[in-house]
C-alpha cells in the first residue's frame, strides 16, 4: 500500500500545474507558428502580385496595346507576325509564361499560341469590368477554365488583367501570365527567417512563464492547504462544541434534574405525612420549614437549570456566525453570564461590514473569553469591548478575576475549546490573538482581525 504525504501531494498539485503550461505553450507554439507561416505566405503573395501587376502593366501598354489594329482583327498576317516578334522578345529572359489579348466581345485576337486566336470565350464579370472601366486585377491562375485548356502545363501562375485601349480607341484586355516559381521561392526564404524568429521568442517567452507558472501552482497549493486546514479547524471546533455541549448537559442540567426529582419525591413523603398525622415510632409530621427549604433547593436548581440553558441556547446561537452579528450574539452571553451572577459591561463601537469568517473569529474569541470569565472568575468584574481600532475589528474581554498561567492553557482544557484552537481561528483570518495573565492579577484576551479594504465604515463608540 502506498502512503501520500502533504508534501507529495503539493508537489503533486506543482507538477501538473507545470505539465498543463508545458503543453499550452507547445500548442501556442503550433498555433502561432501555423499563423505565422500562413501570413508569411499571403504577405509573400500579395508582394509578387503587386510586382506581376507592374510587369503586365508594362506589356499591355508599350508593347501590345500600340501593335493592336484593325489588321489583328481581321487576322492579317504581317501584323500578328510583328505583334509575335514584339512578345516573344518581351518574354525571352523573363517570368513571362502568356500573353492573350481580347476583344469586348470576348475573341481573342492574339495569343503566343496561334491555335486560340479567333476563339471565343465569355468573359468574366470582374475581367469585363477591368475592360470597360480599365485598370489592373490580378489573382492565382484558375486554369480549370475553359480558356486555359492549353495553359494547363504551365501549372500555378500568376495572372495579370490591363484594360487599355488599341491604336483606334476600342477597350482590350491583354492577359498576361507570370510564373509562380518565384512566388514559392519567395514564400519559402520568408518562412525560413520569419518561423524561426517567431518560435524562438515564444520558446523563449513560454521559459520565463515558467518560474511565474511554479509560483502561481505553489500559490494554489498553499491556498488549498490553508483551506483544508480551516475546514479541519471547523471540524474540530464543532467536535469539541459538541463535546462541551454534552458535558454540559450530562455533568449539570441533567444531575441538577435528577437533584429536582429526588427533592421532589422527598417532598411528597413529607407531604404525605402531614396528611397523615404521626405514625407510631415516627414522632412528629416534618416541621413546615423543611418543606420550604425543600421547595427551596428545587427552585434553585430549576432556576440555575434554566441558566444553563439560557447559555447554551445562547452558545448555538453565537455559533452560527455565517449571518450573526457580532455585537448582538456577543450580547446574548453577556446576558448569560450577568444572569450568573457576574457583571459584564460591554462598550461597543460600529463596526465595518466584515467577512462571515472574521466575524467568525470575533464571536468565538468573545464567546470564550466571557464564559471561562464566568467560570473561572465568578463575581469579578468583566468588560467587553468591540469596535475597531486603526484597520482592524477588535473584540477585548478583560476580568479582574484571580488570573492564571497562559502557559497551562495551550490545548483543550475541561473539554472546552484550547486557546490552541482559538489561535489557529485568529490566523485563519490574518488575526492576531493576544492573551495576557497571571495569577492574581486578571485576565485580558484580545483578538484583532484586519478589516478588508472594501469594508470601511464609521467608528463610533456607544455604551451598553
Amino acid at each position: 500500500m502506498t502512503f501520500w504525504s502533504p508534501r507529495d501531494r503539493r508537489l503533486s498539485v506543482v507538477a501538473r500545474a507545470l505539465v498543463q503550461h508545458a503543453v499550452v505553450s507547445i500548442m501556442a507554439l503550433v498555433v502561432v507558428g501555423a499563423t505565422a507561416a500562413i501570413i508569411c505566405v499571403r504577405v509573400v503573395q500579395s508582394q509578387a502580385l503587386r510586382q506581376a501587376e507592374g510587369g503586365g502593366e508594362v506589356v499591355a501598354t508599350r508593347v501590345v496595346a500600340p501593335l493592336i489594329n484593325q489588321g489583328v482583327y481581321d487576322g492579317d498576317t504581317d501584323d500578328l507576325t510583328a505583334l509575335d516578334d514584339r512578345v516573344r522578345i518581351r518574354k525571352s529572359g523573363s517570368t513571362i509564361q502568356r500573353v492573350k489579348v481580347w476583344s469586348a466581345e470576348g475573341v481573342i485576337l492574339y495569343c503566343d499560341d496561334p491555335r486560340l486566336i479567333g476563339q471565343r470565350y465569355p468573359l468574366e464579370p470582374e475581367d469585363k469590368a477591368v475592360l470597360d472601366a480599365g485598370g489592373v486585377a490580378s489573382d492565382v491562375s484558375d486554369l480549370s477554365k475553359s480558356e486555359n485548356v492549353l495553359d494547363q502545363s504551365f501549372g500555378e501562375s500568376l495572372e495579370v488583367y490591363v484594360g487599355t485601349r488599341d491604336t483606334e480607341g476600342r477597350p482590350i484586355l491583354v492577359e498576361t501570365y507570370f510564373t509562380a516559381d518565384r512566388l514559392h521561392a519567395d514564400e519559402a526564404a520568408l518562412i525560413r527567417r520569419i518561423i524561426p524568429v517567431v518560435l524562438t521568442a515564444l520558446l523563449v517567452l513560454g521559459l520565463l512563464l515558467v518560474p511565474l507558472a511554479y509560483s502561481l501552482a505553489r500559490r494554489v497549493a498553499r491556498y488549498e492547504r490553508e483551506r483544508q486546514a480551516m475546514i479541519r479547524l471547523a471540524v474540530e471546533a464543532s467536535s469539541a462544541e459538541r463535546r462541551r455541549v454534552a458535558g454540559e448537559l450530562h455533568d449539570g442540567v441533567i444531575q441538577d434534574l435528577a437533584g429536582v426529582g429526588y427533592a421532589l419525591t422527598a417532598l411528597d413523603a413529607q407531604i404525605a405525612g402531614l396528611g397523615s398525622g404521626p405514625t407510631p415510632g415516627s414522632g412528629s409530621p416534618p416541621p413546615i420549614g423543611a418543606l420550604r427549604a425543600t421547595l427551596r433547593t428545587a427552585q434553585r436548581l430549576v432556576h440555575d437549570d434554566v441558566l444553563a440553558l439560557r447559555e447554551l441556547t445562547g452558545m448555538q446561537y453565537a455559533a452560527d456566525s455565517g449571518a450573526a452579528d457580532p455585537a448582538a450574539a456577543l450580547r446574548v452571553i453577556a446576558d448569560g453570564v450577568r444572569e450568573e451572577g457576574t457583571p459584564v459591561e460591554m462598550i461597543v463601537g460600529e463596526l465595518p461590514t466584515l467577512p462571515a469568517a472574521h466575524r467568525a473569529a470575533l464571536i468565538r474569541v468573545g464567546r470564550e473569553a466571557l464564559r471561562n470569565a464566568a467560570k473561572h472568575a465568578p463575581g469579578s468584574n468583566v468588560t467587553l469591548e468591540l469596535g475597531t481600532e486603526g484597520e482592524s475589528a477588535v473584540v477585548t474581554v478583560t476580568d479582574d478575576g484571580p488570573g492564571f498561567d497562559p502557559t497551562a492553557a495551550l490545548g483543550p482544557v475541561d473539554g472546552h475549546i484550547g486557546l490552541a484552537l482559538l489561535t489557529d481561528a485568529a490566523e485563519g483570518v490574518g488575526g492576531l490573538l493576544d492573551l495576557r495573565s497571571r495569577p492574581g492579577h486578571g485576565t485580558t484576551v484580545r483578538l484583532a482581525v484586519p478589516i478588508p479594504r472594501t469594508a470601511a465604515g464609521p467608528n463610533g463608540r456607544t455604551t451598553a
